[in-house]
Order: C-alpha cells, then sequence, then structure tokens
C-alpha cells in the first residue's frame, strides 16, 4: 500500500510541477496562471517530492528508499506525461 500511496503522490507532483510551467498551464488551463499560483504550484510539487522519499525512507529505510523513490517517481512522471500528451493531442482539441 506505501507503494500505491507513493506512486498517487509522485502523480500529484508531476502535475504541480507541470502546472508551474506556462507552456502546460495554457495546455491544462487554457490560460497562463499569475506569478503567485505558479509558484505555489512548484512548492507543492517539491514537497511532494520530499514528502515522497521521507515516507519511503520511513517505511523502508534508507537504502531500498532511494529505489523504491526512483520508481515511484518514474511512475508518476510517465503517467503524467501520457496523460499531457492525450490531452493535448491534435484530435482531442476543439
Amino acid at each position: 500500500m506505501i507503494h500505491l500511496l507513493c506512486v498517487l503522490l509522485a502523480i500529484g507532483a508531476f502535475a504541480a510541477l507541470a502546472l508551474s510551467m506556462k507552456r502546460h498551464q495554457r495546455d491544462l488551463t487554457g490560460r497562463a496562471l499569475g506569478q503567485r499560483e505558479t509558484g505555489l504550484a512548484r512548492a507543492i510539487g517539491w514537497t511532494l517530492v520530499a514528502l515522497i522519499l521521507a515516507i519511503d525512507t520511513a517505511a523502508f529505510g534508507f537504502g531500498y528508499a532511494l529505489v523504491a523513490w526512483a520508481g515511484q517517481l518514474t511512475m508518476g512522471a510517465w503517467l503524467n506525461v501520457a496523460w499531457l500528451c492525450w490531452k493535448t493531442a491534435p484530435s482531442r482539441k476543439r
């Protein structure tokens, strides 16, 4: 269950980090976010990345935690990239 929780948090982390980039802001919200919103999204994203490492370290110990953390971040990033590709595909635009 720890792995599932961490992958879900990684999905949220990379979604927040994507929202901190202007290109993805336009793709996902249709407008550019303000500087305060962009900074908040970036802070939330990096906080979640650090939280995932803390959860893994508490659950598995530092050695295995780094391996699990890398895998969970990879899954979260890959799922966000797939979602962004699907969301911004030319056939999906109106």
